[in-house]
Parts: C-alpha cells; sequence; structure tokens
C-alpha cells in the first residue's frame, strides 16, 4: 500500500448500496456490520493475556421511511418462523483506487427487532434495523488494494 495517499482517495459513504435478500434498499441511509471477537482472560504468571473463544456478527441498518418492511417479518415471527437472511453491501466511489470497489456478502442474518411505529412531527421519519450474523457466512467478494 503508498504511503502518498490524497485526500481524493478517501471514500465516501454516498456511493454505498445495500441489497437485502437481493432486492436494493434504495432509502437506505446508512449500515454498519461488525464481528467482535469474544475472549477469556487467561492468566500466565503474573500477566493477564486473552484467548478468542467465539466471533460475534452484529449490525444495524438505518432506512429512511419509505415501505413498510416490518410486515413481512411480523407475520413470520407470530407463526415462529426464524427466516434467515443475506445482506451484500458495496462502496464503490469513483475516486477510490483504479476505480475499484469492495463488496461485502453475509449471510445467514437474523432480524433482532422491528419498529411499529415512531416519528417525530416536522421530521423525516427512519427506522433503524438491528440484526445478527455468524461470522464463518460473511465473504468479501471484492477488496480495494
Amino acid at each position: 500500500m503508498s504511503e502518498n495517499i490524497r485526500g481524493n482517495r478517501t471514500i465516501t459513504g454516498a456511493y454505498g448500496e445495500l441489497w437485502l435478500d437481493n432486492e436494493k434498499v434504495a432509502e437506505l441511509k446508512s449500515v454498519e456490520a461488525k464481528i467482535t471477537a469474544e475472549r477469556k482472560d487467561v492468566q500466565l504468571g503474573i500477566s493477564v493475556d486473552s484467548k478468542i473463544t467465539g466471533l460475534k456478527g452484529e449490525g444495524t441498518i438505518k432506512v429512511f421511511k419509505v415501505y413498510t418492511r416490518g410486515k413481512k417479518i411480523l407475520e413470520n415471527w407470530v407463526k415462529g418462523k426464524d427466516v434467515r437472511s443475506r445482506i451484500v453491501t458495496s462502496i464503490k466511489d469513483p475516486d477510490s483506487l483504479r476505480g475499484q470497489e469492495e463488496r461485502v456478502s453475509i449471510d445467514n442474518v437474523w432480524l433482532n427487532s422491528i419498529e411499529l411505529a415512531k416519528f417525530e412531527r416536522g421530521e423525516i421519519v427512519e427506522e433503524e434495523i438491528p440484526f445478527g450474523f455468524t461470522p464463518s457466512d460473511v465473504r468479501y467478494e471484492n477488496a480495494i488494494r
């Protein structure tokens, strides 16, 4: 990686996209997905080190309210169905190095909650959709090099 990076090479979220179950989420405001290492302390002599004992995947999608997204989810939940989804994110800024794209595929995604009603008079309505996933079901389909 080059040490002479110019400011125009930084990526802006304006070009980020998200697909949920192969459907583009056009009203996307933001997405965050992360993997956290679950650790246990290991005492070695006087020092306390750590050991990874598991990985946990979680994230949040924020959308501007345009569609009713929770109806289908709720219908499945009340039937006892824990339907799993697939999320694909893409960021391809025109100024990215050599026009490259970063694309991440996350499978085995479960949704943790839905918002039935949330608004404030005079404000743009947004919805937050928290989710979890198994880290072993994540793939980088494209990376910026």
